[in-house]
């Protein structure tokens, strides 16, 4: 023990000591170094602006635009990384606020300033970072040359690095989305919503084989194919939407049953009906919410049935606000009978009572 506090007080507590002062002084440095250099680096920004808006809106001939790109160069720290991602987030902040032909010049600039081979060392770095970030300065500027770059890590074991490259590589090749049916391993929540993203960005194309999406082994590319259906508003495989919310898995079935109700598949009301009985309380919810959408008088026993057998009150409630949006009278008169209803039907005309 007198060993153990012997060391403490002599070699422990004075290392931890040291460190804590060495790691103030050199973040403190830092800082300083930081807000010394500032200026420099805004004045360097303010020249990359004013480069890129003159060489876009004035639109100058061949020989003027590599005069002003060797004096541009001279003026600024180009051989400097930190100058290049500058001048790399300014083209990015241009290429966003321009839209069709007018963003055109931006990548040519990219290319004449050797921009696009930083962005390439940047992806051949051991860094998972750097890839990264050279990964969104290709999908950004859309340079679709750098897909040849970016494709041996389509299928690298770092999932970060493999959903970055794959969201790059589609942003800037339409048709490799046909290829993702193809794809082994699951797809994450957050990547759906990447490709999601993309595709309200870029409006492609719906792929040609969407009809195989939602028949593959793999329920993630299911999900994502039924995703898709949606946002193209493709109805041809209805019966093989409507078929999924028998699958085993919950995650498929309530992605089928939201699919059903945003593609309107009024085929669905009696399978969704027989199907009640035999789903956890959140798939229940669900189809309750896709009936009110896609219900008619044919549904309304079950739900006036539903509603007075019903002992959980979230289930409850929903089944009244379905029955309210597809017969009002039937509700009033299952109301009269039973109190609670009668709240819960006040309370879904009027949400504030």
């Amino acid at each position: 023990m007198d060993l153990f506090i012997l060391y403490l007080k002599y070699y422990i507590i004075p290392l931890l000591l040291i460190s804590t002062v060495l790691s103030t002084l050199v973040l403190l440095s830092k800082r300083i170094y930081y807000e010394y250099n500032k200026p420099y680096r805004q004045a360097v920004t303010n020249k990359a602006e004013i480069f890129l808006t003159e060489m876009i809106l004035s639109k100058p001939n061949e020989e003027t635009i590599n005069k002003k790109l060797l004096q541009f160069k001279k003026e600024i720290p180009l051989h400097k990384s930190w100058c290049k991602e500058l001048v790399i987030n300014d083209m990015i902040r241009f290429k966003h606020s321009l839209k069709g032909k007018a963003s055109e010049p931006i990548l040519f600039f990219y290319q004449a300033l050797n921009l696009n081979k930083y962005s390439a060392r940047l992806i051949r770095d051991f860094r998972s970072y750097n890839k990264c970030e050279g990964f969104y300065h290709f999908q950004a500027l859309d340079y679709k040359k750098g897909n040849s770059i970016i494709k041996p890590y389509l299928k690298h074991p770092n999932i970060v690095i493999r959903s970055n490259a794959n969201m790059a590589f589609l942003s800037l090749s339409e048709n490799y989305m046909e290829s993702f049916k193809e794809l082994p391993s699951t797809i994450s929540h957050l990547y759906t919503i990447k490709i999601m993203d993309l595709l309200h960005e870029k409006k492609f194309p719906i792929p040609k084989n969407i009809d195989q999406w939602i028949e593959t082994n793999n329920n993630s590319i299911t999900k994502l194919g039924l995703k898709i259906m949606v946002f193209y508003n493709y109805r041809n495989k209805a019966s093989e939407i409507i078929a999924l919310i028998q699958n085993e898995d919950d995650s498929l079935k309530k992605e089928a049953i939201i699919a059903i109700r945003e593609l309107f598949l009024t085929e669905a009301k009696e399978d969704l009906i027989v199907l009640f009985n035999k789903v956890s309380i959140e798939i229940q919810l669900e189809i309750l919410d896709t009936l009110k959408v896609i219900g008619d008088d044919a549904v309304v026993s079950f739900l006036e049935n539903e509603i007075q057998i019903q002992s959980d009150k979230d289930l409850k409630l929903k089944a009244v606000d379905c029955l309210n949006e597809i017969n009002k009278t039937v509700l009033d008169t299952v109301a009269a009978k039973d109190y609670d209803t009668m709240k819960m039907t006040k309370h879904v005309r009027e949400i504030y009572l």
